[in-house]
């Protein structure tokens, strides 16, 4: 493991930035015992028990709606009939609006028993704004017995028949979850720390169309974070203490293409999105580091009911980058069948595939593959760290004119498998 010398988001409408922030504490693995395991103090045994196998994963997936590469925006088509046409967002576009509402049950050792909920309303800004998008507001929380909350809402707007796009959302959160080192050394022993760590963020984005359906523009985010461990076991796990309890603070840029047919279901187009952040102490930061984030996305419908999608998604860091900020294999579920943050380091590339199938009766089917890797420098990337993942899952249709889906899926990576369940497509 190394020394922290030099950035987790990982978040339907509503609590956007904020799960992207805290999403990978909601994920959390299961076993025969009640409570997690505390960390001793002696530090010839200082880490705890080896990792366990199985988990039951929250998806965020559907929180990052407002600023995740994948489901940023909101189509304003209806799908109610399916099919797989060519086209761009805002074709046929809806004059009523339309609510989301769906509920997460959730029961494991590591957050306890408890509800996440989450909501949106889907609505046209304005009747005649036939060429924009849907703008959405929404919200969402969790509570569970363990004493994890979360909390948060947000909004996207479409002006200007989707010239402009404004995205804004606020959250706060305390959680309880599993800390494990730094590298691909840490994530392969297996072995973690109780952490309690939470918080609020806040982020602003403006962006505007430019020739060529490209949209840019200025973001800003603001969080300011705390937490709480065994701190003789830092210069274990590779942590600073400074980290513990810090604000950071960013300006950055964001640059997208979308050619979808639709935000939240897909069947033709592509997606490319490249984010930056620019934390400084100038912008009221602890830390000064760099974060950025790629993806493309290609989607092809092969029939009215089949669609085959495809994503490579790429991040670096660099600088003083705290734990909580450095990419993280299953951030924005690149790959599933991993436990969010056991695998992080300053570097990460994925890929994965996907095939879905519609069913009668709002059902519908899915299987997928991938594999992405962790690295703290180009050169360490290689074929004996790439991590696999894969599984398949059932869909229903929650909201038919948007094609909004619930997901439940189950995947399983080198260390075991676990289920995933969110709002929307992973990608």
């Amino acid at each position: 493991m190394r020394r922290v010398t030099d950035s987790t988001r990982c978040a339907c409408a509503g609590l956007a930035l904020f799960l992207t922030i805290f999403g990978n504490f909601v994920s959390a693995q299961t076993t025969d015992q009640s409570t997690p395991n505390p960390a001793p103090t002696d530090k010839t045994t200082n880490l705890p028990q080896p990792e366990r196998k199985s988990f039951l994963h929250f998806d965020t997936t559907p929180t990052t709606a407002i600023t995740a590469p994948r489901a940023v925006d909101v189509s304003g088509q209806n799908f109610s009939q399916g099919g797989a046409s060519e086209g761009k967002v805002g074709t046929g576009h809806q004059t009523n609006g339309e609510i989301v509402v769906a509920p997460f049950p959730i029961s494991n050792p590591a957050l306890g028993s408890g509800l996440v909920v989450v909501a949106g309303y889907l609505f046209p800004i304005s009747k005649g704004a036939e060429d924009s998008p849907d703008s959405m507001v929404g919200g969402g929380t969790f509570y569970t017995s363990n004493g994890s909350w979360l909390g948060g809402i947000g909004t996207k707007l479409y002006l200007k028949q989707d010239r402009f796009r404004l995205t804004a959302a606020y959250g706060r959160a305390q959680v309880h979850y599993d800390l494990y080192g730094i590298g691909n050394a840490a994530g392969n022993l297996g072995i973690y720390v109780p952490i309690n760590q939470g918080g609020r963020a806040v982020l602003a984005e403006s962006l505007v169309r430019l020739k060529g359906d490209f949209f840019v523009g200025p973001r800003y985010q603001w969080r300011s974070l705390n937490a709480g461990l065994n701190k003789s076991l830092l210069p274990e796990l590779n942590i600073d203490p400074v980290e513990l309890k810090s604000t950071t603070a960013s300006l950055g840029f964001h640059v997208q293409r979308d050619l979808r047919n639709s935000q939240f279901y897909p069947t033709a187009g592509t997606l490319f999105d490249v984010l930056g952040d620019f934390f400084e102490g100038a912008v009221f930061s602890s830390f000064s580091y760099q974060s950025y984030t790629f993806a493309f996305n290609k989607y092809a419908g092969f029939t009215r009911r089949q669609v085959v999608a495809f994503r490579i998604f790429g991040c670096a860091t660099a600088g003083h980058v705290p734990f909580y900020d450095l990419c993280m294999l299953g951030m924005h579920d690149d790959i599933r069948g991993y436990k969010t943050g056991r695998f992080r380091d300053k570097l990460m590339l994925t890929t994965q595939a996907e095939y879905r199938l519609e069913l009668p009766k709002r059902f519908g089917l899915a299987a997928f593959f991938g594999v992405g890797e962790v690295a703290p420098d180009p050169g360490a990337f290689n074929n004996d760290n790439l991590k696999p993942g894969g599984g398949a899952g059932i869909r229903y249709i929650l909201a038919k004119k948007n094609h909004i889906n619930l997901r439940v899926d189950y995947a399983a990576g080198l260390q075991g498998g676990g289920v995933y369940m969110g709002v929307t497509e992973a990608f």
